[in-house]
């Protein structure tokens, strides 16, 4: 049976770890409000 330093140890470093679901949806929307900004910059400058 694993001791309960171990067992905190191993929860602390699940709830570390990054959640893939998140980032990836966190790229997507980085990319479109990227593009967004892009836009309205070159409409800006025009």
């Amino acid at each position: 049976m694993a001791s309960k330093t171990q067992k905190t140890e191993k929860i602390r470093a699940r709830k570390h770890r990054s959640n893939k679901v998140n980032i990836k949806t966190d790229q997507k929307r980085f990319k479109k409000n990227h593009e967004v900004l892009l836009k309205s910059a070159e409409s800006a400058q025009s």
